[in-house]
């Protein structure tokens, strides 16, 4: 069985004062705070992943390294991907199913609303709306190019909202 874990990258700043581009936000200090808490809760849950791929938006590269060094993953396997920033749909699942086959357990660090789409594509479920810190997670028994519509089961659902009282 392989898993992905479909995670939104942690709450950025709303936007940068000196006029920078979107892909250069970096996270809130909330943000930092919730992508720290969600990788503890995978820590608890001994998750170890084959490869971290992040967007290239500051936002997710923060949002992995802060995941990595949580899980005592490598930082500097975490792999940064351009195509992962703004991404469609059609071309997330381009990405998916040319993941190489020998990874059994990844994850996905990018954005919406692509995110929601692919999780609610391939694992049939209802969510609406993949917070930021949010994690998705499937498993499936096909290879990564035969994911298709439904083929995968939402393992699990969570995020920083879900715990607080």
């Amino acid at each position: 069985m392989s898993k992905i874990y479909f995670i939104r990258h942690a709450k950025a700043v709303d936007e940068n004062k000196d006029g920078a581009k979107d892909a250069s936000r970096e996270l809130s200090p909330k943000g930092k705070e919730d992508a720290k808490f969600m990788a503890s809760r995978l820590k608890m849950y001994d998750v170890m992943p084959g490869a971290i791929f992040s967007s290239s938006a500051k936002r997710s590269e923060q949002t992995a390294k802060i995941i990595a060094k949580t899980l005592k993953f490598k930082e500097k396997s975490i792999e940064i991907k351009d195509e992962l920033y703004d991404i469609s749909f059609e071309d997330l699942l381009r990405f998916v199913r040319n993941l190489d086959k020998n990874l059994d357990e990844i994850f996905i660090i990018t954005h919406n609303p692509s995110i929601t789409e692919i999780c609610e594509y391939l694992s049939d479920s209802s969510i609406d709306n993949i917070p930021t810190s949010g994690i998705f997670c499937i498993e499936f028994e096909c290879k990564f190019k035969e994911l298709k519509e439904g083929s995968a089961k939402a393992l699990f659902f969570d995020h920083p909202k879900k715990h607080q009282r």
